[in-house]
């Protein structure tokens, strides 16, 4: 099976889980995907080159084009359809589900509000919204309200969601209320200037409690100011040789203040997204409605790298073709790029090549406890 081959059972799959999507529309999507891991870039024209089994490469970058303009293509449906097919094929053995929460941006041109499922050592977007520069499509709060409502109704029943988001939205009191208001949990970050009432009544800033590395200190505060106190959990984690403290905010009193640790899983993806994977900074895509449908691609190609590379790590007959010894010194999302890279020696060997399969395994700390 050459590689070209292999886009025709991945476009079957694409076509099952993207129902709501014309046939020519999947096929373009599964092909879109299929070029960006192999050409780990998402320029068009490199695209093109590696697609070139579907027709001149003038010819199919045109058709990739057309997808990105295509406005029937819409972005809630986008990221329900996606949301649905990594959820349900996530082995999920546990009771805690973490989603993370930020704003990633591309220069001057775009920002990207995103919500990721952490999941060994990378975070997989499961829905976001591209817009310019300070032209929010609504306020902040609102908008992370709207994309975790499309991921909601996909997240296994019975299981607890813990939601971790860095300063810049975690010292928000809407964003707490609104948290709880959707029965999830919350780990968020706080600034030191955050004021805080104790459990005996005296009203301090944050990060006068902070006093020397290596101090962990937790306890039941109330947080969000005078204004809007709301009962919550502070906890202080001053790890040896950092620079400054981590002053966290929790509705869950049972987190350990290490889990945040989870959230700089979400920078990692944003990376392979950029300079070290898809290079989305030189896409010169800078239409939000066309972002959004990129994301799309860039998305499903990164969801099936991370599979592929988990079914690497699982299966040692797998592992031995891709990577040196016993000991994973790669990421998922690389092992996942040499495995589509040597498809046709290794399909047999694997699981599935042209599903999404996601195991939490001791590579890294589990999204799922």
């Amino acid at each position: 099976m050459h590689q070209p081959i292999l886009i025709y059972p991945w476009a079957k799959k694409v076509a099952k889980a993207f129902a709501s999507l014309s046939k020519p529309q999947s096929f373009v999507l599964a092909a879109f995907s299929f070029g960006i891991v192999r050409a780990q870039r998402c320029t068009l024209a490199r695209i093109a080159e590696w697609l070139c089994s579907l027709g001149k490469a003038d010819t199919v970058e045109r058709r990739l084009q057309r997808f990105l303009a295509n406005s029937n293509i819409g972005l809630e449906e986008g990221c329900r359809c996606l949301a649905g097919w990594v959820l349900s094929s996530l082995v999920f053995t546990g009771k805690t589900l973490v989603l993370l929460v930020d704003e990633t941006s591309l220069a001057e041109h775009l920002k990207v509000m995103a919500v990721c499922l952490a999941y060994r050592g990378r975070a997989i977007p499961l829905a976001w919204w591209c817009y310019q520069q300070e032209h929010y499509p609504m306020k902040s709060i609102a908008l992370i309200d709207t994309l975790l409502g499309w991921v909601a109704p996909w997240i296994p029943k019975g299981c607890r969601v813990l939601v971790q988001a860095d300063r810049g939205l975690g010292c928000s009191p809407a964003l707490a209320k609104m948290l709880r208001h959707r029965g999830f949990e919350y780990l968020v970050r706080a600034t030191k200037v955050m004021r805080l009432r104790l459990a005996d009544g005296r009203e301090v800033q944050f990060g006068s409690l902070a006093q020397k590395p290596g101090q962990q200190w937790s306890g039941p505060v109330q947080a969000f100011g005078p204004q809007h106190w709301q009962n919550c959990w502070a906890m202080i984690y001053w790890g040896q040789g950092h620079k400054e403290p981590w002053l966290l905010l929790t509705s869950w009193s049972e987190t350990p203040a290490r889990a945040y640790g989870w959230r700089m899983w979400e920078e990692l993806a944003f990376r392979d997204f950029k300079s070290y994977g898809w290079n989305w900074d030189r896409s010169r895509v800078w239409e939000p409605e066309h972002a959004n449908r990129l994301w799309l691609a860039m998305t499903l190609a990164y969801a099936w790298t991370l599979s592929l590379g988990t079914q690497a790590v699982q299966a040692e007959i797998v592992r031995k073709e891709v990577a040196r010894g016993t000991t994973i010194r790669r990421s998922l999302f690389v092992l996942g790029i040499r495995v589509l890279g040597r498809a046709d020696e290794l399909r047999r060997r694997i699981v599935t090549v042209f599903d999404l399969l996601f195991i939490p395994g001791d590579l890294a700390e589990s999204v799922v406890q």
